[in-house]
């Protein structure tokens, strides 16, 4: 194993990314921190483990518990990919759902962001790209979304549907259309049991070779794409920058697209 992919190594990389106020703590003392994000002593205190524990994790002298794994994944806020490798470099397996199936309902922090972000384009997604609700900003600037049925289902529509896309730039369509099919490919690792997406999968191989060829084809680092051009009928065409949260529990993906500067 590399020095820079191992437990300890990972561990620190992602305490520096995350802030204190994005961690929900209040920011220690002296105002010049040395480190770009969390101190450990921070880390230790909303993960609830000690410090000491906590330090001799990150030079490799200490193996955690499983237990441990979980409660540094949550204070790190960490998205379901991310806690899935971190348990896998403690040497523990991966965490499914209990029942093995895509979890469908709109938790009440993924509600509350919902209603309190009012001014820009907002859905609600399961881990399999469906939407479960949107604002009405996205119903009337990004796409409406139907009541029921496959088409509410990002990577569905994105592989199926025919007519102009939203993305102007090729690169960009190729882009989203990899990274979606990617964290489908990661959903039914997590959810084996789930029939509705072992379906879906199944019909999206038969009818799209461009889905099939990126399915089979080996996992690659990549992002959303961060921009659409959609036509609405009061402002022109609107270009839409686009940002992704990921919320635990519940494995939901909040998507947002606020209009470019």
């Amino acid at each position: 194993m590399r020095r820079d992919d191992d437990f300890g190594t990972v561990l620190r990389s992602l305490r520096h990314r995350l802030t204190p106020r994005e961690a929900g703590v209040p920011a220690s003392l002296p105002a010049v921190r040395r480190v770009p994000g969390l101190r450990r002593d921070e880390l230790a205190g909303v993960a609830g483990v000690s410090e000491e524990h906590l330090k001799r994790l990150e030079q490799g002298r200490r193996r955690p518990s499983p237990d441990v794994v979980d409660a540094l994944a949550r204070a790190l806020r960490l998205t379901s990919h991310e806690h899935d490798r971190l348990r896998t470099l403690a040497g523990f397996a991966a965490t499914p759902e209990p029942d093995g199936r895509v979890p469908r309902e709109i938790t009440e922090p993924a509600r509350r962001m919902l209603d309190r972000l009012t001014e820009v384009a907002v859905c609600v997604c399961d881990a399999t790209w469906t939407v479960l609700a949107a604002n009405d900003l996205w119903h009337s600037d990004v796409c409406t979304v139907p009541e029921r049925g496959r088409e509410r289902n990002v990577v569905w529509r994105a592989f199926t549907e025919t007519g102009p896309s939203v993305f102007r730039d090729p690169e960009r369509l190729a882009g989203f259309r990899a990274t979606v099919v990617a964290e489908l490919r990661d959903a039914a690792r997590r959810y084996p049991a789930d029939a509705e997406l072992s379906s879906m999968i199944g019909d999206l191989r038969a009818r799209s070779p461009e889905f099939t060829l990126l399915w089979d084809a080996p996992p690659t680092p990549g992002g959303h794409a961060d921009r659409l051009c959609v036509p609405s009928p009061v402002h022109g065409n609107l270009y839409l920058d686009l940002d992704v949260l990921t919320l635990n529990p519940g494995d939901l993906r909040v998507v947002v697209y606020t209009a470019s500067a």
